[in-house]
C-alpha cells in the first residue's frame, strides 16, 4: 500500500480548503487521512478519503509486510 506522508500540504476538493496531513488509519484495503486546518479562529480536523483531496506529493511511503 502507499500512502501519502503525515506533514503534506493538501487541499480539499471541495471548498479549496488548505491544510496538513497529520494522521493516517487503515482499515482493510482502505485508508483514510486526518486532515488538520485553521479557519479564521479555529484550529479544526476531520478525516478525508484519497478522493477528497489533492496534493502536490509525488514520493509516496510503501507500507506493509515483506512477502
Amino acid at each position: 500500500m502507499n500512502l501519502i506522508p503525515c506533514g503534506s500540504k493538501a487541499k480539499t476538493k471541495v471548498g479549496e480548503i488548505e491544510g496538513i496531513i497529520t494522521a493516517i488509519s487503515i482499515r482493510f484495503d482502505r485508508a483514510s487521512y486526518e486532515f488538520s486546518y485553521f479557519t479564521a479562529t479555529d484550529y479544526k480536523t476531520c478525516w478525508l478519503n484519497e478522493s477528497e483531496f489533492h496534493t502536490e506529493v509525488k514520493e509516496r511511503n510503501k507500507i506493509g509486510f515483506r512477502k
